[in-house]
């Protein structure tokens, strides 16, 4: 529907008539009181507009069309005869009018600036619908996701009792009756009690991968070198058993989650040398190199067995196990350090020249703002 609103009569009419024969539904209006009862009552999808009305401006027409809370969606094409200076018209499109046409205006011009503005009318109420939907799908993943959240932590507590229970009375069993049942029996108590602290270590790892994935709120800075000692401390057992070296440069101040980036750097290092040559032992180094103005790259070197190129994408993925059964784990480790580097803002990947050659765990990390203004 197109409101077609001019006092003059003949002109009115011609106009109308125009529309009509383009296939558009139109009402008349010959006076500004009119032209907004109409628009209120029909709703038209444009308002056809002349400035000089009878009772008041097309102008005042215009704004309060526009100001009305129902009709602001309103197209307005406003056109003058008298008022047809550039200063009109930037006024009339100042004043709310979508397009402003001066007299005379040709009928073809006409019917192609009303098919422009109904297009684009079309175009941004496809817009509108397809950003509902969007935002529709958005919060509907939010909800799924925090179910899910909710269900990975009360599916840890309750799968965690019962393997408690299990491993407490296995080995309750192997105290009390170990060397008085035949082979056999001990046997079977050693396997369950490997069971269920494999079972335990894949429900943590998976709790902290899903963790891992979370939105984050109010990063902070964090000191690398502090967290990669605090690191170093929690890991000291594993490394004195293991006869590994651990070396770093000095570390960056980084914008981040020092829990988080304490697990990437657990996970790396523990990767290095769990993945070590049975000829020598681990020797893994942490530096910070390719500064760019506003992040830096973290690597974490080994000498171990190295990983073959086409691999370098697929360590990456959720309980993927490059090596199968050979070693220890469940594939969560290096998809956890993935999900924290992207939570952060980076990314992670490998370097390594293939079997034998080490390989380099590279990370990028946003710099912290105070840093990052130091160095300028």
């Amino acid at each position: 529907m197109i409101l077609n609103v001019d006092d003059y009569e003949a002109g009115r009419y011609a106009r109308s008539r125009l529309l009509k024969q383009a296939g558009y539904q139109v009402a008349e209006a010959g006076t500004g009181e009119l032209a907004l009862e109409l628009a209120a009552s029909l709703r038209p999808l444009l308002v056809l507009l002349d400035v000089n009305l009878p009772d008041m401006s097309g102008l005042e027409v215009c704004r309060k069309i526009k100001s009305d809370p129902e009709l602001g969606s309103t197209l307005v094409l406003q056109v003058s005869a008298s008022a047809v200076t550039s200063g009109d018209r930037v006024g009339g499109l100042d004043n709310g009018a979508d397009r402003y046409l001066v007299e005379p205006v040709d009928s073809e011009v006409l019917l192609a600036t009303v098919r422009a503005l109904l297009r684009m009318r079309r175009a941004e109420t496809e817009l509108a619908k397809a950003n509902k939907a969007l935002q529709d799908a958005n919060e509907l993943l939010i909800r799924r996701n925090e179910d899910l959240q909710r269900f990975a932590y009360a599916a840890s507590h309750d799968l965690q009792e019962p393997l408690r229970t299990i491993s407490n009375f296995a080995g309750l069993l192997e105290r009390r009756y170990a060397g008085k049942l035949d082979p056999d029996a001990d046997q079977i108590l050693t396997y369950i009690q490997q069971g269920a602290s494999r079972m335990s270590t894949l429900i943590q790892g998976s709790l902290i991968y899903e963790q891992a994935s979370q939105e984050g709120d109010g990063w902070t800075s964090v000191d690398l070198s502090q967290v990669l000692e605090w690191t170093l401390k929690d890991l000291e057992q594993s490394i004195t058993e293991g006869g590994a070296r651990i070396t770093y440069d000095p570390l960056p101040t980084v914008k981040g989650n020092a829990v988080l980036l304490s697990q990437l750097f657990q996970n790396l290092i523990h990767n290095g040398m769990k993945y070590q040559k049975t000829d020598e032992r681990a020797r893994i180094h942490v530096a910070a190199r390719k500064k760019t103005p506003d992040a830096v790259e973290i690597t974490v070197s080994d000498n171990g067995i190295g990983i073959p190129s086409k691999y370098h994408q697929l360590i990456f993925a959720p309980f993927h196990r490059l090596h199968g059964g050979e070693s220890p784990g469940f594939g969560i480790g290096l998809a956890t350090c993935q999900r924290i580097g992207e939570r952060h803002g980076g990314r992670i990947w490998v370097e390594s020249a293939g079997e034998g050659a080490g390989a380099t765990f590279c990370f990028s990390l946003p710099l912290w703002q105070e840093a990052l203004l130091s160095s300028r």
